[in-house]
């Protein structure tokens, strides 16, 4: 049986991160800029600059934006 949802696997090694999504892999090497914004989200247990960061790489980091902030804005005006 498969499970419909998509979950999001976080692997950390000495060169880096490995982000797994779906069928989709990402390797966040120690190097990166990012990867300093992903050691203090992995220690605050909190995961959504991964998505984040998958959604950019993707190309969907405007899209994404502009949605993100939609949403933000019609938030605030239920308020």
């Amino acid at each position: 049986m498969q499970d419909g949802h998509e979950r999001l696997g976080v692997f950390r090694s000495d060169s880096g991160i490995t982000l797994s999504f779906g069928q989709a892999t990402y390797f966040i090497s120690s190097k990166e800029p990012f990867h300093n914004i992903a050691l203090k989200a992995l220690g605050q247990n909190d995961y959504v600059p991964f998505y984040l960061e998958i959604a950019r790489r993707e190309g969907l980091g405007p899209e994404f934006r502009d949605a993100l902030n939609k949403m933000i804005e019609e938030s605030r005006d239920t308020d």
